[in-house]
């Protein structure tokens, strides 16, 4: 078994920080023993106060999230608001905690490349910053909808109309605001994201770009799996475990 430090040293090296935004944080979130082996590691979404609860019953040595745990400077740590209280007692409990945002958007099989592949596209390429376009044989917008939610096991699944069937498709997982114009520069009819704001569905209908929205949780949530395939190939005899961080539901 190998250290919390190697450990997370090899996941450094197949998902550098390189490819992390300026904006973001991710990368190690707490350490509280470097040197303790890692022989159980619980994957998520967020790290959530149940997830830890559930890490400290069950023994686990480390936990890995793609959203960043602490995004905003801590100040303090202080018992007694959400963030003071998750770091304190993973600390108590030896549990490490390991983010990886951004950059596991942007790296080859990471969250946009799980997306794509939920899609069935071909001829994936690099779509902007972080993520990804590709096609599919023209299919109607409700169809290509449908299959997507089965696919993601979305509960929801929010379509605007371009007026267009679906053939090129491009993908943000979780947010996608703002990349509405560059998926049209790219000869895309069908933009697919978790979340977009009401004003952007407008604009896109009004661009004539398909939009889909399937939610920021389901859309990255795909990711865990990937996660715990490179836990595995790291050493198949750490004890994996995917836990749900969902915290909505549709009623």
């Amino acid at each position: 078994m190998a250290s919390v430090e190697r450990f997370y040293d090899y996941f450094n090296n197949i998902i550098p920080s390189e490819l992390s935004c300026e904006w973001d944080n991710d990368g190690r979130m707490c350490v509280p023993a470097p040197e303790k082996e890692v022989k159980k590691v619980l994957i998520c979404l967020d790290v959530t106060n149940s997830v830890i609860d559930y890490a400290v019953e069950n023994k686990f040595d480390c936990i890995i999230s793609h959203h960043p745990m602490i995004f905003d400077p801590v100040r303090c740590v202080d018992g007694s608001n959400p963030i003071g209280r998750k770091i304190c007692k993973l600390i108590k409990n030896d549990i490490a905690v390991f983010s990886f945002h951004t950059r596991l958007d942007k790296v080859k099989g990471g969250v946009n490349d799980a997306l794509a592949e939920a899609m069935e596209l071909k001829n994936v390429s690099d779509f902007s910053d972080v993520g990804r376009m590709g096609e599919v044989e023209s299919v109607s917008l409700v169809a290509f909808a449908e299959k997507l939610k089965a696919n993601i096991s979305a509960d929801k699944i929010i379509c605007v109309d371009g007026g267009k069937e679906v053939s090129k498709v491009a993908v943000v997982g979780g947010s996608g605001k703002g990349y509405l114009s560059e998926a049209l520069l790219c000869g895309c009819d069908t933009f697919v994201t978790g979340e977009m704001p009401y004003n952007y569905e407008h604009d896109a209908k009004e661009l004539g770009l398909n939009l889909i929205c399937g939610g920021h949780y389901f859309t990255e949530n795909l990711v865990c799996s990937r996660i715990e395939k490179m836990v595995k190939d790291f050493d198949g005899e750490i004890i994996t475990e995917i836990i749900e961080s969902n915290p909505a539901f549709v009623i």
